[in-house]
């Protein structure tokens, strides 16, 4: 496997229940699952032991036992990204070995906005109360328009004299899960247990570039026989579908005051969230002959590597749960902390790799000299703290000032490459890593898909209540990665 000869092969995984596909640019998906609501973004989201908002329908909805009166509210967001992409470059040394000569990060940006969450929520009775609402928990938005030449690329290797081996890709991304729900809470004395049920749409979308186009991989493989510095790129445009429609999940969690001196409380919730089916459609042209390779979900051709009738994939939005406590050792001072686990890995479980790479010059490739990436994620544990202080006014208005921390693990994509040895073009379970060297293949995709780094975020907002009638809440939270803006707003009939 030492050899500087190198193919690419177009390649599609054909495998059932597939994750998240081979994407630099989805290799450090940040998702937004922390609570909705403006209260809950400012505490750090240790919220599961309070939920005393409409927002408990969703973060925990057992708390809406506490909710005594009918309301109405709303909540918006504005998302803003700016992962960190690492990239290596590699150059050829004077004794035939590739050197890493740099190491670098691009940081594309972009934002969204959404209605985070909307909801009518009152008592059906003294000890039970309902809420029914709509919520964005997932959303994420991502382009490489605004880097150069409006491409990521994700690693390049210089080969003499003037060519070189890239893997560039083009155009974006934009998921988002909106969920619509009925949740209902009951109290049992100082027990309060809530569940419910959601209903989830997911747009999961490959976007073109701004100015036009498909989403696009481009490969730059080895140099033309006879022709110096030059070399056959390859265009692969990949589209992704949503083929299941609405899915349901379901949430379910505990309140429970254990002591009414210091309101010392504690809580839990489980989110099962679905999953979704998605096809894949491929189209990939050399554009040196003009050969062309197309197929898509549902297509079987032995000519075709990578097809198979059972070429679909999925996207799986994480599951999780939290449990926390809560205190007010002071009239004035609120505290809550509470640990989630979120099932991040869920995203990867069946990573769906584009192409395969071949360690010497031939076509097709002998499977023995074939390998292909293999993808994998970790579940995240996150802490959160969050404290709230109410200022002594007088009259009818009453304000709290909040500040809270969280620590996001990193979850990002990690990934190796794999001997491609059974019939679904999968890494089998056990197999060890390949480690191709010339070129440095293996070390290329490992700086590429590093998984990301944890990551520290700061919280802080401001509440107002006006006449127990209005509720205002504007949050802030702050990361090196992401940051979030949330102004909520409820009204007690």
């Amino acid at each position: 496997m030492k050899t500087r000869r190198l193919a690419i092969a177009l390649f599609l995984l054909a495998t059932p229940a597939l994750g998240q596909v081979e994407s630099p640019l989805l290799s450090k998906l940040r998702l937004n699952l922390v609570n909705p609501g403006g209260k809950s973004l400012a505490m750090g989201g240790a919220f599961v032991a309070l939920a005393d908002d409409a927002t408990a329908a969703i973060a925990n909805p057992a708390g809406l036992t506490q909710m005594t009166a009918w309301q109405v509210g709303a909540s918006g967001k504005l998302f803003t990204f700016e992962p960190e992409l690492q990239r290596a470059l590699y150059s050829l040394g004077a004794d035939g070995s590739y050197q890493k000569f740099l190491t670098e990060a691009d940081r594309p940006s972009g934002q969204q906005s959404d209605l985070e969450f909307a909801s009518v929520v009152g008592p059906l009775g003294e000890h039970l109360s309902v809420a029914v609402y709509q919520a964005v928990n997932l959303r994420y938005r991502l382009d490489a328009d605004q880097l150069a030449g409006g491409n990521y690329r994700a690693f390049a290797m210089a080969v003499p004299p003037n060519s070189a081996v890239t893997l560039d890709e083009q155009g974006g991304w934009d998921i988002r899960n909106q969920l619509w729900g009925v949740s209902v809470g009951a109290s049992f004395g100082k027990l309060s247990l809530g569940g419910g049920l959601t209903f989830s749409r997911l747009r999961y979308d490959m976007t073109g570039s701004v100015s036009g186009g498909d989403h696009l991989f481009i490969t730059n493989a080895e140099s033309v026989p006879g022709i110096p510095g030059a070399q056959p790129r390859l265009d692969t445009t990949v589209s992704a579908e949503v083929t299941s429609g609405t899915k349901t999940g379901w949430v379910a969690g505990f309140r429970w005051q254990l002591l009414e001196v210091g309101a010392f409380t504690i809580g839990g919730v489980y989110r099962k969230a679905p999953r979704f089916d998605v096809s894949y459609s491929v189209s990939s042209v050399n554009r040196w002959n003009g050969a062309r390779v197309q197929f898509s979900c549902g297509v079987d051709d032995p000519n075709v590597p990578g097809s198979g009738a059972s070429a679909c994939g999925s996207f799986d939005v994480p599951d999780d749960w939290s449990v926390g406590v809560s205190a007010q050792p002071l009239p004035s001072l609120l505290l809550s902390a509470e640990v989630q686990r979120i099932s991040y890995a869920q995203l990867q479980e069946g990573f769906v790799p584009i192409f395969a790479y071949c360690t010497i010059q031939a076509s097709p490739c002998p499977a023995q000299n074939r390998v292909i990436p293999g993808g994998r994620g970790d579940d995240g544990t996150v802490p959160r703290v969050g404290a709230e202080w109410t200022l002594p006014f007088k009259g009818s208005l009453q304000v709290a000032l909040r500040g809270g921390w969280h620590l996001e693990p990193a979850h990002g994509m990690k990934v190796d490459l794999y001997p491609d040895t059974d019939r679904d073009r999968r890494p089998d379970p056990g197999s060890v890593a390949a480690e191709i060297l010339q070129p440095p293949l293996t070390d290329a995709f490992r700086t590429t898909y590093d998984g990301g780094k944890d990551e520290d975020h700061v919280s802080f907002g401001l509440g107002l209540t006006i006449g127990r009638k209005l509720s205002i809440d504007l949050a802030a939270d702050l990361s090196s990665s992401n940051d979030a803006y949330v102004m909520s707003a409820f009204y007690r009939f």
